[in-house]
């Protein structure tokens, strides 16, 4: 590859966007989650976006130059602070500096530049930063406190961290608390309307595909009933679906995660396979686990398999094409 020729993403997908210009766009996608929360929560939550962006930076920088790679500057390519948003917008408002910085720490160094860097990881490293505190450190990511003007100047918990609570009860909520994140929850991943208005700026600009987040959306509503089934023992229905998936994170997720032109397959039937994988296990392991585990594990899951799953479904396209070619003969 040539200096001129820019920063290739993953082998296994094809796009005309280039690197910087995709990261560009997502970190702008996230802009309203992040005024969001920092008006809902203050100076805690500008200080923790901050820290994940600026220490993802560096560490992503330090680990380039310790491996050899980028001497000229060619290869910063804002994945780096897109990554540290994107992190810091999963994080409940008490969390700790140091909890957030191992979550870089584990998304920089072994998500990402391990596998060679930006546009080679296999997974979201944003995602796999937040699942692996979630496993490791479960008492340090329930830090869910109230927004309020009184919390702009409590900086207490960004050293020592907030008191392990439990995760809330939304289905009380009212649906205009629940479309505004008007509710204890993640710093940016809780405003369902935030979050749609970055998704529709990401379809404008073309740097998201749909079809996964679409498929993902449509069968969290399909199979919702069964989930509530499995998770009760009892009733097969639709109660607190809307706190679900207004609350829950699972929109942060469609647009932010499922729509990745790096981690997730680039053809369509793939991508929409993957999406409905996705959205099954959430439904499943929302029984079992923690709801972060049960919302980030299966986008890591189909982050895995994206390679396998793009290959599986080209081959099959060809073979069709095959066929139809010798029918016709």
């Amino acid at each position: 590859m040539s200096k001129d020729e820019g920063i290739r993403l993953a082998p296994f997908i094809h796009t005309e966007k280039n690197a910087p210009y995709i990261y560009l766009t997502l970190i702008a996608a996230m802009v309203p989650c992040a005024i969001y929360g920092a008006f809902y929560y203050g100076l805690r939550a500008i200080v923790l976006i901050l820290f994940c962006m600026v220490s993802f930076t560096l560490s992503d920088l330090l680990f380039t130059r310790l491996a050899g790679r980028g001497g000229k500057g060619d290869y910063f390519d804002l994945s780096s602070a897109a990554s540290g948003l994107m992190l810091a917008l999963m994080l409940p408002p008490d969390t700790s500096l140091i909890t957030a910085l191992t979550a870089v720490l584990f998304g920089s160094i072994v998500t990402k530049q391990i596998f060679g860097g930006p546009g080679s990881n296999l997974v979201n490293p944003a995602a796999a930063g937040r699942l692996f505190i979630s496993l490791v450190m479960p008492t340090s990511v329930l830090g869910y406190a109230e927004g309020g003007s009184e919390r702009w100047f409590m900086l207490r918990t960004l050293i020592f961290g907030a008191k392990g609570g439990e995760f809330h009860d939304y289905t009380n909520c009212s649906f205009p608390e629940l479309i505004t994140g008007n509710f204890p929850g993640s710093i940016g991943a809780a405003c369902a309307t935030c979050v749609l208005l970055g998704g529709f700026f990401l379809i404008t600009r073309g740097s998201i595909r749909t079809y996964a987040p679409i498929a993902y959306l449509v069968t969290l509503t399909v199979f919702f009933p069964l989930s509530n089934l499995l998770k009760r023992g009892t009733g097969f229905g639709y109660e607190g679906y809307v706190a679900f998936m207004l609350s829950s994170g699972v929109i942060f997720v469609a647009v932010y995660m499922l729509g990745d032109l790096t981690t997730m397959p680039s053809r369509f039937t793939a991508g929409f396979f993957a999406g409905m994988v996705c959205a099954l296990l959430t439904l499943v392991m929302r029984a079992f686990v923690r709801p972060d585990t049960a919302l980030l594990a299966p986008v890591l899951s189909v982050n895995f398999m994206s390679f396998v799953i793009d290959f599986l479904m080209k081959t099959i396209s060809r073979r069709n094409l095959r066929s139809r070619e010798v029918d016709v003969r």
